[in-house]
Formats: C-alpha cells, structure tokens, sequence
C-alpha cells in the first residue's frame, strides 16, 4: 500500500503553537443542538437527515469513500471535522490571515472548490483547509489577500459543486504548509500516527463542537 506523498515527504512536524487563551470566531454559525454523525459502522454521508450536522475528527469510516481517490491506499480514517449545513450556509475565517491557495479539486469525491489560509501565532504557521466550498467562494480571491477574523471568506456548496457530496464543509487543520491546495482529509492506516502529529484536532479552534 503506498503512502501519500504529502505524508511521506514530511521531514519533521513542527510544534504545535500555545493556542489556548485565544477565543476564535466560529467558521459557520450553528443552532444550539447538532446532531454529530457515527461514520464507524460504515454509514454513508448520502443518508443524512439533519439540516445541521457534525462528522467527527479522527473517525474510522469503513466502506465509506468510494473510487480511485481513496481505495486504491485504503484511505478511510478522517482527519479533519464535518460541518454540514445547507448550501449557501455562509463560511467565516476564525482568525486572521492571508489566502495562501485556492483551487477546484475536481476529482469524484473531492474538495471541489477548496481555499487555505495561512495563520500565525507566535512567528508559526497553521494552515486551515476549508472544502466542498461553493464556485463562488474562490471568485475574486488572490493568493496573498488579508483576511480578517469573523470575514466570510466562503459559502457551502452544492453536489454539483463540492466533489459530489450533501451539503457541508470539510475543515482541517495542518501544521505543514501544502505545496497547492490540498491535503489528505482521509487517511489509511499506514499513515495514521504521522497524520496525527500534521494534522491537530480542528476543535483547537473550533471549540467543543461534541
């Protein structure tokens, strides 16, 4: 089974920043009670019910990603978190800074419309990946542009739009700068432990979402 070249060209990961006193901007305004999704007995993404839902970070989704794009390395473990919402739903940076990439990741399940932005603490860098975005939310971006916290940098989008998938997003966190715009949001086994030390639980900034 071949490890992903983003993983495998990882030298060292650099220490986590101490993020722990700042208060973040939430990236989509949510009702009070979300249902969280149970992916580890295989569910499929195409039977949510709820209009607001959370798919959980660091989850083992057996037979859950179909087609070249995962199976062929045996990709199913999550490394980012779930935020379905209806499309349009408004998407927001919860920090400041700068758009580092944007792009339409066009293969059958993937990111389809995708941006990261690069944010600072301390003189380090976290990259945020925001995914399943709508055609419009990379429009008039530019690699570079200042983004402030709590600006809508995005909207949801649609199937047709987002790789194929119900209306969410797809958020992560990396502690490596990707070299265009995209990271693993899945996983195989092989990969896991490094995956982990990349790519920090989201809820660093996204606060207790379960």
């Amino acid at each position: 089974m071949r490890v992903n070249s983003f993983l495998k060209d990882i030298q060292k990961v650099p220490e986590l920043p101490d993020i722990s006193d700042l208060q973040f901007h939430p990236i989509i305004d949510l009702p009070s009670k979300v249902f969280v999704q149970d992916f580890t007995k295989g569910n499929n993404l195409q039977h949510i019910d709820n209009t607001y839902t959370i798919g959980r970070y660091n989850e083992k989704r057996p037979n859950m990603y179909k087609g070249e794009l995962f199976e062929k390395d045996g990709r199913y473990i999550h490394m980012g978190i779930d935020i379905g919402a209806p499309v349009g739903t408004k998407v927001s940076s919860f920090w400041d800074g700068d758009v580092l990439s944007f792009r339409y990741n066009s293969y059958e399940f993937d990111y389809g419309y995708t941006i990261i932005i690069e944010h600072t603490f301390n003189n380090q860098s976290i990259y945020a990946l925001y995914g399943h975005l709508s055609e419009s939310s990379i429009q008039n971006k530019k690699i570079g542009q200042k983004i402030s916290s709590g600006e809508t940098i995005a909207h949801v989008g649609n199937e047709s739009e987002n790789g194929g998938w119900p209306p969410h997003i797809h958020f992560q966190l990396s502690l490596i700068k990707p070299k265009k715009c995209d990271l693993p949001g899945v996983v195989s086994q092989e990969d896991h432990e490094i995956a982990l030390r990349a790519f920090p639980d989201p809820r660093l900034v996204l606060g207790p979402l379960y």
